[in-house]
């Protein structure tokens, strides 16, 4: 039985929304208790993860960095579970921990939702590709003398194709749920949702950070079809569309959320001072290393 068989993608599925599940509980559970729920959240959904190395590192088209951040990843999901058990025993509650428990049940739970919900799936990749085809035309047709397109029947087993006119290989690429970017947005706006922040401050990093992450996605798309397509741009030995998409199109997204995330800290720096905690934690070694909020106490009896 692999990993693509139908039974063993419903066990995953299953482990990772029962971890998500207890990451939500755990964010909104007040008691001490809930840093268990957290821990034990964490270790689900860093579970899942692993199973996905194999479907990045191999194929067609490998996609390496993704799949060291599945390998890599987990291991760091299980140092913050470790965090967690230590805030019980030490009867701590890191704001930190919660937000980041938070912020991750958030961004995972729409995500999966979308990935299993294949109308809404479609309709964000048909979308997609159409803008993209639509801004490739804008920047770089004149440059290349194709025009993209998208055929109403382009929907393949795993998205939406983008075809070129004036080429005697009509196909250029496939738009799945990966090159939608809904990852990347849903992970700002998880971690907005969840800060200890004022609504109108929030609304102002929705707005820095979702219109401006879709817009720079749909530049990658359609950069990708012209540095490959077009120019058969390589290095290091790769295949044109492997540099291009696994490569420079990856680090160049990464390099973006940088800068993105930079520009909100200025509006939410609560955001900054998460982020910064979370990486503190290796200093962590014994009880009292964060500040904790003052408890509310019991009022005096009246005499």
């Amino acid at each position: 039985m692999g990993l693509d068989s139908p039974v063993v993608q419903a066990l995953l599925l299953a482990v990772v929304w029962a971890g998500i599940g207890l990451l939500a509980l755990g964010y909104f559970w007040k008691d001490k208790r809930s840093h268990l729920l957290r821990a034990w959240g964490w270790v689900l959904f860093a579970s899942y993860w692993p199973f996905q190395a194999p479907h990045f590192f191999g194929g067609d088209e490998p996609d390496p960095i993704n799949g060291w951040f599945t390998l890599l990843g987990p291991l760091f999901l299980l140092w913050v579970a470790w965090h967690e058990w230590r805030s019980y025993a030490w009867d701590e509650d890191p704001a930190a921990l919660r937000w980041f428990a938070g912020a991750s049940a958030v961004s995972a739970a729409t995500y999966f939702v979308i990935f299993q919900i294949p109308g809404v799936q479609n309709w964000i990749m048909q979308g997609t590709a159409q803008q993209s085809a639509w801004l490739y035309n804008v920047l770089f047709s004149h440059a290349s003398g194709h025009v993209a397109y998208v055929p109403t029947s382009s929907l393949s087993p795993d998205g939406y194709d983008i075809m070129l006119t004036g080429d005697g290989s009509p196909y250029a690429v496939t738009v799945v749920l990966a090159c939608t970017a809904i990852q990347s947005m849903m992970i700002f706006v998880g971690a907005i949702a969840c800060l200890a922040a004022d609504t109108r401050r929030k609304m102002w990093g929705y707005l820095m950070t979702v219109p401006t992450i879709y817009f720079l996605n749909l530049f990658r798309n359609a950069g990708i079809i012209y540095g490959y397509h077009d120019l058969h741009w390589s290095m290091f030995g790769l295949e044109p569309f492997e540099w291009m998409h696994s490569y420079v199109g990856k680090i160049g997204s990464l390099l973006a959320l940088v800068v993105i995330a930079l520009g909100v800290f200025a509006t939410l720096p609560e955001l900054h001072s998460n982020i910064l905690d979370l990486f503190d934690l290796r200093k962590r070694n014994k009880p009292g290393f964060f500040k904790q909020p003052p408890k509310e106490q019991a009022p005096a009896p009246e005499a």
